[in-house]
């Protein structure tokens, strides 16, 4: 694990540095594969803050934690991220129903590691339009669903075409 180490408001440690890389080899055995570690130690008057961030692969686990002894503030913070990556790790067991650490990175992306992107589409007109009107211009114009206002109940309405040829309709409720 790679491992960067910032201090802000006071003096760099050697001893607080390595205290660190030895509670993060621990929880290094948690992740098969290479990540990175950020390590922020910060004193704001009595307060001494600890935030750790770990970047393994796109899976980003941050923790932070402040006492008033910045040895605490590590074991703290190691612990609270030790118990992060055990939940995050049992829920891929959960998703998959198989034992699964995090993914082995291949260097191209599969589709169990990549995301779906939400991308922001700006100016989406909702027409007022009765369900059948709705129904032809799905086919005009060839979209995979329209959002319109139902001229008949006064509701925005969604029309979509479903998998297997036929327009599926969504109400709101009342």
């Amino acid at each position: 694990m790679q491992i960067d180490i910032t201090f802000k408001n006071l003096d760099s440690s050697d001893a607080l540095k390595e205290y660190a890389a030895k509670r993060l080899s621990k929880i290094d055995k948690y992740i098969d594969r290479t990540a990175e570690a950020h390590v922020v130690f910060s004193v704001e008057k009595r307060r001494h803050k600890a935030d750790v961030t770990v970047n393994a692969d796109g899976t980003v686990i941050n923790a932070v934690e402040i006492t008033e002894d910045l040895y605490a503030a590590i074991d703290m913070v190691m612990d609270k991220l030790e118990r992060q990556i055990k939940k995050y790790k049992q829920k891929l067991q959960g998703k998959k129903g198989q034992s699964k650490s995090f993914p082995e990175s291949t260097g191209t992306p599969s589709s169990t590691e990549t995301k779906p992107r939400i991308i922001h589409e700006k100016g989406y007109f909702i027409k007022p339009m009765s369900v059948e009107e709705a129904a032809l211009q799905i086919d005009v114009v060839e979209k995979e669903f329209i959002i319109f206002l139902n001229t008949e109940t006064n509701q925005i309405n969604l029309i979509y075409r479903r998998q297997d040829g036929d327009l599926g309709l969504i109400e709101p409720t009342p």
